[in-house]
């Protein structure tokens, strides 16, 4: 049986909408699936082409799984869900004839809504939904009011939505909520972006062209000075002649850091990369909800970031740390790497005992012999170090840091990697700074015996001007927003509200709720607030349903004239068998009539038009009314109907 012609269009207009932030990450077979089937049945509607059956359809639906089996194997994940959803939402409209199928079309809709937050959790993306949603209920308005005008339908799904906003707000501060969130779904087969666990000659060389955003830091209060944006990472303390690695097993710090005088507090807003490494101002003194400091002063996630993470961190801004530490030993090396290197240091150094001494020398070497800053440096061979420092004489930070670090370390004196990103983009007018993947950056920490570790960047020494502006050479302590052009300055805003968005969004974790629980009088210490919270849900759930649909039916009842008649002339439809079941709508019966009683079409319909009219465009007429009643009472069918009942009740 073919759909209705007035239900196609609608339906495949909300799937479209729905499917259309997934446009650039599904495979391309799986769009043309989608847009292939969706344009056959808009073309159907003019030709009259005929609609596949049961079997093609079923062959169809086995196609498509194994063209997912195809692309992602046995990977469960987002891309897979959602390429599911997508070659689902290919044939629905093809098996639409009946009321109830064209009802399950617009819930698998809904669902493909909510995979938009797999992807991202940005305003533009929760407005798009709002749309979304909003024409999905349109459609589903138009299923159930097909000969309905279009206007009335579009009060009614703006009515609809604005009844449930308050709702929505409600069941998203007090829903019990997940300790790792709904939409934590980690796409496999993607990519890592930002750091790997591995330094080697090009690792971060190869991420000064990326400029997706690695992280946004807001502030609470003034920036702090340009010159003091070390965003820190990673620390590699291990060296294999050829890569630097972090430790296997970080230690952590047991007790927190009470003297915060002169600290900076800020918000990070960090974009998922797959490591538990988070970010912060060197040096982090403090660890948020979820997270350790280690004893490095790096901050550990308890679990990988697979989503945008949201947290609030500590740090103290001085370049040396004040808590006295025991002398570590220096790293080591191995014996059969890099042997022009340690001569060198060794000669460098010689005569001299001091570790500050033996650090100005190294340094010295660096900035008198010709050294160049480079983004494409020389590949590296077996041993890098040698070839960076005694050949070509050509590197980005990754090359002077980790040269530097191995010729301390040569000379007894303890020196790490730390991997981070220096710099950033001030946006003038959300006070915030975005970092991108190419301010990507490492330097050195050495440990001094009256200081501790102290930071060291021998990039600095080379190229001066990257403390001062980013790769792309863009300064980062520009301010005010006179020169800046309009539509970067339209960009700035526009990511200015979406950060406050994503803080507050994304942000509203576990540990949110039950802080805002507790400034309501909740004791969460004790685990019945879940219930509390769940009980609460419900019940402002059935009282907006009892508000909604029973309330008004608490005053004196009154007679429908016009639901009697339409009762009268089902009645009298059913004398002579065709008996309409509770479930079926009065556009879906009128189709029947015409199937088994043809010559009662004229009049069936007349009044099936007369009883929508009134019922579902809120045309209140008395006259309609009357004419309604006046049709009902000639109508007197006769004789039976050429087929059973029971054979087409079911829909």
């Amino acid at each position: 049986m073919k759909p209705p012609a007035g239900h196609v269009v609608p339906v495949i207009s909300a799937l479209a909408v729905a499917m259309a932030p997934h446009a650039l990450s599904l495979p391309v077979w799986i769009i043309v699936w989608c847009v292939f089937m969706w344009l056959y049945m808009l073309v159907q509607i003019k030709t009259g082409w005929p609609v596949p059956g049961s079997v093609l359809r079923h062959v169809l639906a086995f196609a498509g799984i194994i063209g997912l089996l195809a692309t992602f194997r046995v990977q469960i994940g987002a891309d897979a869900f959602v390429g599911l959803m997508a070659v689902m939402a290919g044939i629905k409209p093809f098996e639409m004839a009946t009321h109830r199928h064209r009802m399950i079309t617009v819930l698998l809709t809904y669902f493909i809504i909510i995979t938009s937050l797999f992807r991202s959790e940005s305003l533009w993306t929760v407005l798009y939904m709002f749309v979304s949603v909003f024409v999905t209920t349109l459609a589903l308005v138009r299923i159930n009011h097909p000969r309905g005008r279009f206007r009335p339908g579009i009060t009614l799904t703006a009515r609809i939505m604005a009844q449930a906003v308050p709702l929505m707000i409600l069941l998203f501060l007090l829903f019990p909520r997940l300790q790792q969130g709904l939409f934590s779904v980690e796409t496999p087969g993607s990519g890592q972006s930002g750091f790997a666990e591995i330094l080697s000659p090009g690792s971060i060389s190869r991420m000064a062209r990326d400029p997706s955003v690695a992280f946004r830091a807001d502030f609470d209060g003034t920036l702090p000075q340009t010159r003091g944006l070390y965003w820190r990472g990673i620390v590699f303390d291990r060296f294999n002649g050829v890569q630097w690695h972090p430790a296997d097993r970080p230690s952590f710090v047991h007790s927190r850091q009470r003297d915060l005088t002169g600290s900076v507090t800020y918000t990070i807003v960090l974009e998922p990369h797959k490591s538990r490494w988070l970010f912060a101002l060197d040096r982090p003194v403090d660890a948020p909800p979820g997270a350790r400091l280690t004893t490095d002063h790096t901050l550990f996630a308890g679990r990988p970031v697979t989503r945008r993470r949201v947290y609030q961190a500590i740090s103290m801004m001085d370049t040396a740390l004040k808590k006295k530490e025991p002398v570590p030993s220096p790293v080591a090396l191995g014996t059969d790497n890099n042997p022009d290197t340690r001569s060198l240091a060794r000669s460098l150094a010689k005569g001299l005992s001091d570790p500050r001494e033996k650090l100005d020398r190294m340094l010295a070497f660096f900035k008198e012999n010709h050294f160049t800053y480079t983004l494409t440096p020389p590949l590296a061979k077996a041993h890098p170090v040698d070839d960076f420092v005694i050949k070509t004489r050509q590197g980005y930070c990754e090359h002077y840091a980790g040269a530097l670090a191995f010729m301390m370390n040569v000379l007894n004196v303890p020196a790490r990697v730390v991997g981070g990103y220096l710099g950033g983009e001030l946006n003038p007018y959300g006070d915030y700074i975005t970092v991108r993947q190419s301010s990507a950056h490492a330097w050195v920490e050495v440990f001094m015996p009256d200081k501790g570790w102290v930071r060291v960047d021998p990039t600095l020494v080379v190229a001066p001007e990257r403390l001062e502006q980013n790769p792309d050479g863009s300064f980062l302590n520009s301010s005010g927003t006179g020169a800046i052009p309009v539509h970067k300055r339209l960009t700035f805003m526009l990511e200015a509200a979406n950060l406050k968005w994503e803080a507050w969004f994304t942000g509203y974790s576990f540990a949110a709720q039950k802080e805002l629980m507790a400034q309501l009088g909740v004791d969460t210490a004790r685990g019945q607030w879940r219930t509390i919270l769940l009980l609460v849900s419900l019940t402002l759930l059935v009282l907006a349903l009892f508000l909604r649909f029973f309330l008004h039916r608490l005053g004196p009842e009154k007679k429908d004239p016009v639901a009697e008649a339409y009762t009268l002339f089902c009645k009298r439809l059913a004398r002579i068998g065709l008996v309409r079941p509770l479930n079926l709508g009065p556009v879906d019966f009128l189709d029947q009539i015409n199937t088994l009683r043809p010559d009662l079409a004229d009049s069936a319909r007349t009044i099936t038009d007369l009883y929508i009219q009134i019922r579902f465009a809120k045309t209140h007429s008395s006259a309609l009314t009357k004419q309604l009643i006046t049709h009902v009472r000639q109508f007197k069918p006769s004789g039976r109907a050429k087929t059973p009942s029971h054979k087409w009740n079911s829909h």
